[in-house]
């Protein structure tokens, strides 16, 4: 998904590293509104790497206990099948009014983690913060397997060195994650492949299954129909082609269309009115109309708050979200999931 880091990764992410940067990095982004959320004039997650790792600055950390979903969970009995109140049905009948939220690589990125982003402990502690949808960064391997890792290369989110589609599955598995200072055991943790992770969810939490890393729709239609998870994934992406795609081998799936026009969304809405989308996901500056528009094509809209994400993170009020609400926004994607369901009440 769009980042407001966006405007930051051309850097090393080395430079940006300590405390006092990243401080500074928050507060330019915070304050810079042109390199901010979902931008209007450019498709949501263009699949650029984020360079920072600003956990240090403004809000705390989540304090969910990491024995949840940490790797001494796996020994243990698994968490109730979910953890939200939101009833099932609700996250697939558009008529529901519940306001919805979404972790950003599971649980949240760089500003919130409480797990290694995108591996199956983030996903088993999206299930235990209670959150309603948690999306993915499928990408093919070497040997074709779809497996769940956000950036192109291994090295930010590694010990190992290489590029996904260069590497097999086996080799991928050989690398630790890099954890930094997060809090829990993550040493059994490996990149997982797609389907392990919509096994780990099925029931559980809904995926946005991104499709905007690969040509490969057939590949993430079945590991879709495999992990028997068509109630539980959304096929997401910028790209209509790749959901007339996946529509062809699998008409009963879910799909969420990425706009970045008023215009785009009328085009989306229109070309799927016999299979309309369960979600638009719009920029923050197609709001109200867009909404409207959403809403009247019997979908609901979606939309990242990265750029309030940071805001709250130098320490501005997480009620904030509800603002967004607020304009009609039916579920936000966030770095910061413990935030947004605080300010809805839902704390984990």
């Amino acid at each position: 998904m769009s980042d407001a880091t966006s405007c930051m990764h051309a850097a090393s992410p080395r430079i940006w590293a300590g405390p006092a940067a990243q401080l500074v990095v928050l507060a330019v982004l915070a304050t810079v509104l042109g390199c901010s959320g979902t931008q209007a004039g450019a498709p949501p997650d263009a699949g650029a790497p984020d360079g920072t790792e600003a956990t240090d600055a403004g809000v705390s950390p989540p304090t969910l206990d990491p024995a949840l979903f940490d790797c001494t969970s796996l020994s243990r009995p698994p968490l109730a099948r979910r953890a939200t109140a939101t009833p099932a049905e609700c996250l697939r009948d558009p008529r529901c009014k519940t306001r919805l939220v979404a972790g950003h690589r599971g649980a949240g990125g760089q500003l919130g983690r409480v797990a290694p982003e995108d591996s199956l402990a983030a996903y088993r502690a999206a299930i235990a913060m209670g959150l309603d949808l948690a999306e993915t960064d499928p990408r093919p391997t070497k040997d074709g397997v779809l497996v769940n890792h956000h950036d192109a290369t291994v090295e930010r989110t590694t010990l190992g060195e290489g590029t996904v589609s260069e590497l097999t599955l086996a080799e991928l598995r050989a690398l630790s994650l890099r954890t930094g200072d997060l809090r829990g055991d993550f040493s059994c943790e490996r990149v997982p492949t797609l389907r392990e992770l919509l096994e780990t969810s099925v029931g559980r939490v809904m995926v946005l299954v991104d499709a905007n890393k690969t040509d490969r729709v057939d590949l993430l239609v079945a590991a879709i129909q495999e992990a028997k998870a068509l109630d539980w994934a959304v096929f997401d992406t910028s790209s209509t082609d790749k959901i007339d795609r996946a529509l062809a081998l699998e008409p009963r799936l879910l799909i969420m269309p990425r706009v970045a026009t008023a215009a785009a969304a009328t085009e989306v809405l229109v070309k799927y009115k016999s299979h309309p989308p369960l979600f638009v996901e719009l920029d923050q500056a197609l709001f109200p109309a867009g909404v409207v528009e959403v809403h009247a094509g019997g979908s609901r809209a979606f939309t990242d708050v990265f750029a309030t994400d940071f805001g709250v993170k130098l320490g501005g009020d997480p009620k904030v979200y509800l603002e967004l609400y607020g304009k009609g926004a039916d579920a936000l994607q966030t770095d910061l999931p413990d935030a947004v369901l605080t300010a809805l009440g839902r704390a984990p």
